[in-house]
Parts: structure tokens; sequence; C-alpha cells
């Protein structure tokens, strides 16, 4: 098969369009996976600042309460001082030390550090401040000035412990500076990871910079290319079915079209032949009419010789001929002419069966249900089939026009077929709004409509319809909805015997 033959052309677009949905749903899924992942790295800041914020609260607050318990001269608060200190270490683990430094009680650990003196002298009054200690990593050492020059308290914490277990997953860690000094590094595989969040405790003199890292996986899985690819072939497929549907119905139309267009250059061409056969017509008509005039003339002269049985003989000769002009003006007619089918005996079930396959979709389109139940007892009469289906498509086609401009959820058109003496009835029946009286004196007239865009011909079209198949097409008034009743003469044949005895 050649490359640039149409079959290849139609399956190399396929696959394109198949590859490029695939890469749209991937990159859409992408999409999604990430603005995840942001949303939920964002929640994991948001929860990690409020815990450690809380924290550092309550370290201040610790030390307030220590301030309060603590003079610098009177040996039995030093007691309480203890007593609250101890609780505090052992309700908060993180704190690991706390100390009141005065000329009386010098520091030791880690409030030795020369640092911390420089840190704490020129502290105002109950002014606090933070600093890294020097002698235990991770630890940072927290001051609160309770005396001039000398008193200050000195409380040793471990930022390991400032967030809860379990608030960060396993492929995240934390980093914690003070002054531009680590305190914190998390694990060495997380030690080069990918920075998501950032922040600065501040306002409680304890300004810890924390930074969240974790290790950067991949947004798009195979589940996720199976998927995509799963879908897009889905989509290309129904596409591609749909399309191949429309271009077959689109070559049944134009062949329905061509063999239209051939019918009728057919039957142009029989009715041009016409002007041909006029000499044969003429022919045949010729014989027929020269034997009636001559049997004519010869009943005629039996008449006037009073011979009855010349005369009666001439008459069936009449007869005869006269027939045989009939049957060729007849067959002349039904040739020219494309004479309408005659009326044919219909299961009336099996006619509004049919009318209904058509008119689910629609129906279903608007939500309305279509409510239809086949009378148990075989209904049958003599009808067009191609016109009794035309106007009970109309009446339904109608009533579901009325029926979209309410937006009622209930909306539902019953159709009911029904036996009243010698007359089918075949009733189309909506819970719309209905008509007024003065709409409804008007609605078999040619040209009238309410609708926008109607031409006002259905309804004189289906009456018409009726008429010419011994019928008629009635409308009931109601206090709900619109009522059409079809009336139609019943097939006498499906009539019990003593229905028949009655007429």
């Amino acid at each position: 098969m050649s490359n640039s033959s149409p079959d290849y052309r139609h399956r190399w677009l396929l696959a394109l369009a198949w590859g490029l949905l695939c890469a749209l749903i991937l990159a859409l899924q992408w999409w999604q996976a990430h603005a995840r992942q942001q949303q939920q790295q964002l929640q994991l800041t948001q929860t990690v600042q409020r815990q450690m914020l809380e924290k550092v609260a309550q370290h201040k607050a610790h030390l307030t309460a220590l301030t309060a318990v603590a003079p610098l001269d009177a040996a039995k608060e030093s007691s309480a001082l203890q007593h609250i200190a101890q609780s505090v270490q052992t309700i908060y683990p993180r704190v690991q030390e706390i100390q009141l430094v005065t000329a009386a009680t010098p520091a030791t650990g880690s409030c030795r550090d020369p640092a911390v003196a420089q840190t704490a002298a020129p502290l105002a009054p109950r002014a606090s401040a933070s600093l890294p200690d020097s002698l235990h990593p991770g630890h940072y050492l927290f001051l609160k000035k309770i005396a001039d020059p000398k008193g200050w308290l000195c409380v040793r914490i471990d930022s390991s412990h400032l967030l809860d277990d379990k608030v960060l997953p396993d492929d995240s860690g934390l980093r914690i500076r003070l002054h531009d000094h680590t305190l914190l590094e998390p694990a060495a595989q997380l030690q080069q990871s990918h920075k998501f969040g950032e922040f600065t405790l501040a306002g409680y003199d304890q300004p810890l910079q924390v930074q969240l890292l974790n290790r950067p996986r991949s947004l798009v899985s195979w589940s996720m290319v199976l998927i995509s690819a799963l879908i897009s072939a889905a989509l290309v497929g129904a596409v591609h079915l749909v399309w191949q549907s429309r271009q077959q119905a689109r070559r049944h139309q134009r062949r329905a079209q061509l063999l239209a267009n051939e019918a009728q250059l057919a039957h142009a061409s029989r009715v041009n032949g016409m002007g041909e056969m006029a000499s044969g017509i003429a022919h045949e008509l010729a014989q027929p009419v020269t034997a009636l005039l001559s049997q004519s003339q010869a009943a005629l002269r039996a008449h006037e010789l009073g011979k009855s049985e010349l005369l009666a003989t001439a008459l069936q000769a009449n007869v005869r001929e006269a027939r045989r002009a009939g049957a060729i003006l007849e067959r002349m007619r039904s040739y020219v002419s494309n004479a309408p089918s005659q009326l044919q005996r219909l299961d009336l079930t099996q006619v509004v069966d049919q009318a209904l396959l058509l008119l689910e979709g629609p129906a279903r389109q608007a939500k309305v249900a279509l409510q239809w139940q086949a009378p148990l007892q075989p209904c049958s009469a003599w009808a067009d089939p191609v016109a009794l289906e035309q106007v009970l498509h109309n009446l339904v086609r109608n009533a579901l026009d009325a029926l979209g401009q309410t937006q009622d959820a209930q909306a539902a058109i019953s159709i009911a077929l029904e036996q009243n003496g010698g007359e089918a009835l075949l009733v189309v029946q909506d819970n719309g709004p209905g008509m007024t009286a003065a709409t409804a004196q008007r609605i078999f007239e040619p040209f009238f409509t309410t609708k926008s865009d109607g031409m006002g011909l259905g309804l004189p079209l289906c009456a018409t319809l009726m008429e010419r198949m011994g019928g008629r097409l009635e409308y009931v008034p109601g206090t709900h909805g619109a009522r059409f009743v079809m009336h139609l003469p019943l097939d006498r044949t499906d009539l019990p015997a003593h229905d028949l005895s009655d007429r």
C-alpha cells in the first residue's frame, strides 16, 4: 500500500491525534499533581510554622512566670523557682536546663559561655534575647534580664523538639538557623534536597530561621501514563466512530438523493415519452370508440325494428368496449402520475412503537418522559402508514416543544390507544401549559402559529392527512396540558362477533 494512500494518511492522523491527546491528558494530570503537591506543601509549611510559633511563645511565657518568683536576695524563694523549673522541664522535654544567674549564684554549663554574659548584660530589666548554644549542638539559649547589673534567667532549649513527631513526612526535613548559625540540619540524604518552605519566627525574641526540605519525586507515574493512553485511545476511538457514522450517514444521504434524482429523471422521461405514446394510445382508443359507435347504431336499428335480442347484444358489446377504454385510460393515468399508495390494514400498536423509536432521542434530550402502554387487545385500522406516523410524530413534537419551555422535572407525554364504537382513538396528552381558548379555535388554520420559528402548517396538514384516511383530528380542551385525539375507522374483523351483529 502506498504511503500516500487515503487509508495510510487516515491512520497516521489517528495516531497523531492519539499522541497529542495522550500528551495533553498527561500534562493535565501532571499539572493537577503539581498543584496538589504545592497545596500540600503550603499546608505543611503553615502547620509547622503554627506549631513552632506556639512553642516559642510558651518559652516566653515560661520565663515571664519564672521571673515572677525569682527575687534575687530571698533564699526562701529559690525553692519555689526550682520547683517551677523542674515542673517545666518535666512537662516540656525540649526545655533542657533552667538557671538563675546572679552575683550569688554564678552560671554553670552552657550558661557560663562568655557570650551569654555579653548578650544579657546590655539588656534592660525584663527584656529577653536568644543565642546559639556552643556546647550542645542543636540547642539554643533563651535569656531574660530580671535585675541590674547582674541577674538573668538562662534557659537551654533543644530545637529538634520544636516540632511534634510525625508532622513531617519521611521524605521531608527541617533546617533551623539562629543568627546565621545552624542549629539543626536534616538527615544526610535530605541536605541537598529541594526547599519548599521557609519562614522566620519573629515576635518572641527567638528569631529562628526555618527551612523545609524534601526529596524531589517524579509527579508522573506509569499508572498516569497508562491512564492517559487509555483515556486518549477511548476518546479518539469514540470521535472516530462518530465521524465514521456521520460519513456513512452522508454517503447514505447522497445515495438516497441520487436515487431520488434518478427516479425523478425516470418519471420525467416517462412523461416526456407520453408524446411519442400519444399515437399508440389514440390507436388503442380508436378501436373501442369505433366499436361503440357501430354497436350503438346497430342498437338503434334493433330498437326501430323491435328486435329486443339484437338490442341486448349491442348494449352488452357497448359495456364491454367502454370498460376496455376505461382500462386503457386508467393504465395511462397510473403510468403518468405517481399515484399514492392505497390504505392498508395496520396494527396501531406497531405504528405507535415504530413512531416512538424516532422520538425517544428528542424526548430524552428535552428531559420529557414518554408514557406508552400498549393495550392487551389488538387494535387494527385502515390507514396510510406513512401519513399516520407523520401525524403522530408531529403531535408528539409539538408537545415536546411546549414542555421544553416549562422546565418541569415531571414533564411527561402520554400516548394511549382506545376503542370507542367503530373507531380507534389514538390519544396524545401532555402535562404542559396547554393553550388558551382563542388559540384552540385557530390551531387548524393554515399559517397560524404561536412559535417564533413556526410556519403554521403542521396541524392543518395533520388534519388533512387524517381526513384523507377517512378519519379526523380533534383537539379536546382541558385544565392541564393539551390533548389531541386521532379518530380512525376500525378494521371490523377485529371486533367481537356480538359487536358485528349489532351493525
